[in-house]
């Protein structure tokens, strides 16, 4: 973890993932944990961290010095949305590894998982291309006053932020577990995309087993039961079923190695849990980091072509307009285009 949690201290983490949807652009799993010290509150209550850091954070739409943390989809709208998200995530990045970063590749070394597979060789090229000088659309005097004003109010309020990683999954691997995923009973999508949040929530749970931790997912689709994903994604625990309904699904994973862990799923998480906003937050803005990138990249070779985010019909309209220069550049679509 990248600070020092207190003796017994319990973690509290957030996961979401963004870019789901789209048919070109990676999928981005993120996740951010806090710990609260003595935080005179049920720790299974939401409200209390915002409300202890109220003084450097605040909901979609708080003005400066505070940053916006809540529902995502509320901070990244708008002319400013870039700017909006950037500041959120640069501030927290900040604040969790004690400085800002100076560039996408810096910020990038900084979150990306260990494990994550962007120097495959089947990698598509402009994942080459991902180091632009940051910020990239707000105040870097802004930024670095909202990171010392933020890391002020955390340390008053003693809470820290141990935590703040993400995966970047590109077309070529989504492809590839896809397609894996069309042989396991029951594969589906979404079935896919919850075990790469899960593989990261473990990733995070064995940094730390003697750690008590509180897990929380944002829910994806309308799935109720989650014991077999996380049978999957944790295969030496046994997850008892606390709760199972469509608005929340708990669970207590028992482990032979592990301090008590438990697990939930929330709809519409990001509007429930600010940890899993702060996750949200950092998923869209690296997804907008890669698609910066992509767009880049065909910007240099086909004059005018306008940029896409990604999503089905604009997606039909840019790769109509790519694919020429595409197979004249022997660019295999696996490596840019989903197959699903």
């Amino acid at each position: 973890m990248a600070g020092q949690a207190p003796p017994n201290a319990p973690v509290q983490a957030g996961f979401d993932e963004a870019g789901l949807g789209p048919t070109l652009g990676p999928l981005v799993v993120a996740g951010f944990a806090t710990i609260e010290v003595d935080p005179g509150h049920d720790q299974n209550h939401d409200t209390p961290l915002l409300v202890r850091l109220a003084d450097a954070v605040g909901p979609p739409g708080t003005q400066t010095p505070r940053i916006e943390v809540g529902d995502s989809k509320k901070i990244h709208t708008g002319i400013r949305k870039l700017a909006r998200i950037e500041r959120t995530v640069l501030t927290t990045v900040g604040w969790v590894y004690g400085r800002v970063p100076r560039t996408t590749g810096d910020l990038l070394d900084m979150v990306r998982s260990p494990t994550n597979d962007t120097a495959r060789d089947d990698i598509a090229p402009w994942y080459a291309d991902l180091d632009e000088r940051l910020p990239l659309a707000s105040s870097q005097s802004s930024i670095e006053l909202a990171v010392a004003h933020l890391q002020q109010c955390a340390q008053k309020a003693r809470i820290s932020a141990p935590w703040y990683r993400a995966d970047i999954v590109p077309a070529a691997r989504i492809n590839r577990e896809l397609l894996a995923e069309d042989n396991i009973p029951g594969g589906s999508k979404n079935t896919w995309s919850t075990a790469a949040v899960l593989d990261l929530a473990h990733r995070l749970r064995d940094s730390a087993p003697r750690t008590s931790m509180h897990l929380r997912c944002d829910k994806v689709g309308g799935r109720r039961a989650y014991q077999e994903p996380l049978m999957r994604s944790f295969p030496r625990s046994a997850p008892l079923v606390l709760e199972e309904r469509r608005e929340r699904s708990r669970y207590d994973l028992r482990h032979p190695t592990w301090a008590n862990t438990k697990i939930d799923f929330l709809m519409h998480g990001d509007t429930i849990d600010p940890r899993i906003s702060w996750a949200s937050c950092l998923a869209k803005y690296l997804r907008e980091i890669v698609m910066r990138a992509f767009n880049r990249h065909w910007a240099t070779r086909i004059s005018g072509i306008r940029p896409t985010a990604g999503y089905p019909q604009d997606a039909k309209r840019f790769i109509t307009e790519v694919s020429r220069h595409a197979k004249a550049a022997a660019l295999d679509h696996r490596l840019w285009i989903r197959r699903k």
